[in-house]
This record gives C-alpha cells, structure tokens and sequence, in this order.
C-alpha cells in the first residue's frame, strides 16, 4: 500500500499530465473534493470517485496540462493520514490562449493508500481572468 505522500504525489503528477486514468487511481471510490474559492460556474464540492473523476475529465477541452511543479509535501504529524501540500501550475486555457499560473494549497485525507478526501485552495481572480473575466476593486472600474 502507498503512503499518503506517495499518493498525493501521483495525484499532482496525473492532475498536472491531464492522465485521468493515472488520476482515477488516486481516489476512493467515496471521495469528496472541497472547492472553497471556486468562482461561479464550478463546483464547490463534488462527492464520489465517478463524479470527481468526471470533473477533472472536463479539463482538457479548457485548459492545456497543468505542469503542476514546485511541491512542497507535509505530512501532518498528528494525523499521519493527512498532508498539506503547495504547489504552482503552469498552464494555458484553450478558449482564450492565456497563460495560467495559479498557486495552491491543498490538504488531503488518504485512507488505504487512496484520496478520502481533499481541498484546494487557489486564486480564484487568476482563474478568472485567464478564461477572459475581469475582476476590478470598487472605484477602479474604467469608463468607455
């Protein structure tokens, strides 16, 4: 059996290849991914193996591979199951041909040597503005 820092390393690895084969492996077939920052129009929760795994196969017709590089992988030590991981992507949404690079952290509950459990916490304003979106602070607004 993997231990977790194992199988959230073969989770970043699939992720950042967009190899869903790889990534369905990672998982639990009860798993549960937690978007908090999520920006409207994706999902801030999505629950079950199928249902994750279909998520992330909807990638590849918006975004090239992620490239997620950079991991920095904790194990936490009073929960051996857990690990709190950070990370970069280097991507480019298909749709708008703009680059994507966002920041993460993530944290994961592996149980049996498969993803219980995960959230991922990115900007969700360098997503937006990747697919074309404007984001402006009160009182920045430009007029025409």
């Amino acid at each position: 059996m993997r231990d977790p820092e194992e199988v959230v390393r073969a989770y970043l690895d699939a992720v950042g290849a967009l190899d869903l084969e790889a990534l369905a492996d990672t998982f639990a077939d009860d798993v549960v991914m937690d978007l908090p920052y999520a920006p409207p129009g994706f999902p801030r929760r999505v629950e079950g193996k199928a249902d994750v795994t279909a998520f992330f196969a909807g990638l590849p017709a918006m975004i090239t591979p992620l490239r997620f590089h950079d991991y920095r992988l904790d194990v936490l030590a009073d929960d051996p199951g857990s690990v709190l991981a950070q990370y970069a992507s280097d991507a480019r949404i298909l749709t708008t041909d703009r680059p994507y690079r966002n920041s993460y952290i993530a944290r994961f509950r592996v149980r049996g040597g498969a993803i219980a459990w995960f959230a991922e916490y990115f900007d969700p304003v360098t997503l937006v503005e990747a697919l074309g979106g404007t984001v402006t602070m009160p009182g920045q607004e430009v007029s025409a």
